[in-house]
Parts: structure tokens; C-alpha cells; sequence
């Protein structure tokens, strides 16, 4: 038995004036690194493209997350996270919300 968490969360939440808010999720399976490469984290940055945005990167626990971003993950998400059986899952989204 390890107590090694099932998932990773990572997120970015980014405001700034003039632009809005971008806000970055992703859930995917906790795999070790291979080469000591972060191969989940570097699909991450991927994801965001932009290495601007790579100091607000947040990796967080399942329970952070939750409580963060709850209102973000559609039903059928949730609804997989709770199987923890889900190899290779991987839910990404990215929301933008403009101000003006």
C-alpha cells in the first residue's frame, strides 16, 4: 500500500488589468518520472504553451483543488476522478474570462 495520491492537480489562475482572467486545470494519473523527467508537468506547460505563464503554475492536492475549482469540472469528470481505475486519464481545460 503507498500513499502515493492516484491523480495530480495543476493549475494556473492568472489576472491581470486589461486582460481578464485565465484560469488553466488539469487532472492526470500520478506517474512516476521516467529519466527524471516530470513527464506530467511538462505536459502541463504544453498545454499552457506560453512560458509566460509558467512561474503561476500551482500543483495542488486533490482537496485543494476541489475546493478551488469545483465549479470548473464538468460532472462526467468528477465522475471519473471517484474510479481512481482510469489509466492514462487526462482532463485539461483552459477558461478565459474577459472584464470588459
Amino acid at each position: 500500500m503507498t500513499d502515493k495520491p492516484f491523480y495530480r492537480f495543476f493549475a494556473i489562475d492568472y489576472v491581470a488589468t486589461g486582460e481578464g482572467r485565465s484560469v488553466w486545470l488539469m487532472i492526470c494519473r500520478n506517474y512516476p518520472p521516467i529519466d527524471n523527467k516530470d513527464r506530467e508537468m511538462e505536459k502541463f506547460k504544453e498545454f499552457v504553451g506560453c512560458s509566460h505563464y509558467f512561474p503561476g503554475i500551482d500543483e495542488l492536492t486533490e482537496d485543494e483543488f476541489r475546493e478551488r475549482y469545483t465549479r470548473f469540472i464538468p460532472y462526467m469528470v468528477a465522475g471519473m476522478m471517484q474510479k481512481k481505475d482510469q489509466p492514462f486519464f487526462t482532463w485539461e481545460t483552459h477558461l478565459h474570462f474577459n472584464y470588459s
